[in-house]
């Protein structure tokens, strides 16, 4: 316990740590500033929505709508005949128009499930009854404001898995190099069994800096969202958020956001021991903190910049930082060929990285097991 606590302390004594993670949080969260906060005005319209989305209320929508888009062609053939400019619907016109294109987009995404449903019939391909049984889980029925929860979980896919990266980077790669540089590991090298137990204490130190880290974040994001966007809407479908309207899952968005953050942890886990390992078999902070980067940023850099063949591109989506940022593996349905039988993507995601990182972890106590005194 006092080595964990010894390397707990020496982690973050790092000035580094504290100074990057307020420049992150205060660059990822400068686009907070696109939302104005929600008014009560606005919660009670959708409020008089919420619930079921009956046969009923979608005719109610679909004539409501129709009606105001009447009244936009009105309103802007008199702007043009006048020479005028401005908003030919009023602010609260405007919401209401929000909530018949939610309602509609809902119905068009379901009637999306029913036809691939009737090609799933049909088809041969091995793994059509599992996306048979996973699309027959989606409900669609039901209908909330949503957008605070919405933005909670976008800013996990979009800026959550680059905090976590760059702060294990900065936080963890002189774990061992510190020590190399300073001659201590000379003393820690003379005796076999002092180097399982630090080699444990690093590792556990890592695991509650990562947690620590991932918990603070999210803590910034769910607070700051839900401030300007409200507590509403997490009983809404995955499909209402339009980066996972293609999702085959039939999860509400507080059931994904959990599973989300659990994804994100197990791949953060894993990244933080394998810069463990690398800072076990580096003597230079500097070398270590650049081959880790490297590993964690190079997928998405071929990703995004050279074309790569289908097969190839699905490899690269199981490394750390797109595991971490877990959006690829729901936003449409994929599954592996395992001997014939599918498995899903998520699932996969996840028994790779907890071999991965098992593997890693194993390597790295018997690399500092069979590790020399330097002369």
């Amino acid at each position: 316990m006092k080595l964990l606590k010894f390397e707990l302390y020496k982690i973050f004594s790092q000035k580094m740590v504290y100074v990057t993670f307020l420049v992150l949080i205060l660059l990822s969260s400068m686009y907070i500033g696109k939302f104005e906060k929600t008014d009560e005005q606005t919660k009670q319209f959708y409020k008089d929505w919420e619930g079921t989305i009956t046969s009923e209320k979608i005719m109610e929508a679909e004539a409501s709508n129709e009606e105001l888009n009447a009244k936009a062609e009105e309103r802007i053939e008199e702007m043009i005949a006048d020479g005028t400019e401005g908003s030919f619907l009023s602010e609260n016109e405007e919401i209401m128009a929000g909530i018949y294109e939610d309602i509609a987009f809902s119905q068009r995404i379901q009637e999306a499930i029913n036809l691939r449903l009737q090609e799933l019939d049909s088809s041969n391909q091995y793994n059509a009854e599992l996306e048979k049984q996973v699309l027959e889980n989606v409900d669609l029925s039901y209908f909330s404001y949503y957008k605070g929860p919405a933005e909670i979980i976008d800013y996990t896919g979009t800026f959550g898995f680059i905090v976590t990266g760059a702060m294990l980077l900065i936080g963890l790669s002189s774990i061992y190099t510190r020590e190399y540089s300073s001659g201590v590991d000379n003393y820690i090298l003379s005796s076999k069994k002092g180097r399982a137990e630090l080699t444990w204490s690093k590792l556990g130190a890592a695991m509650i800096y990562t947690l620590i880290v991932v918990g603070v974040w999210e803590a910034v994001n769910v607070a700051s969202k839900l401030y300007l966007l409200g507590n509403l809407g997490w009983k809404a479908p995955l499909q209402f958020v339009f980066r996972y309207f293609g999702s085959p899952y039939g999860l509400n968005l507080l059931e994904f956001h959990l599973i989300q953050l659990g994804i994100h942890l197990i791949a953060a886990f894993g990244f933080a021991i394998l810069i463990l390992f690398i800072s076990s078999l580096s003597k230079n902070s500097l070398l270590s903190f650049f081959i880790s980067g490297a590993v964690f940023s190079l997928p998405f850099m071929l990703v995004e910049m050279v074309p790569l063949k289908p097969w190839l591109l699905n490899l690269v989506h199981f490394s750390y930082l797109y595991i971490m940022r877990v959006d690829f593996f729901f936003n449409s349905f994929k599954t592996v060929n395992l001997f014939g039988n599918p498995i899903l993507y998520p699932v996969a995601a996840v028994v790779w990285m907890v071999i991965l990182s098992a593997v890693i972890a194993t390597v790295t106590f018997k690399v500092m097991k069979n590790k020399e005194v330097s002369i």
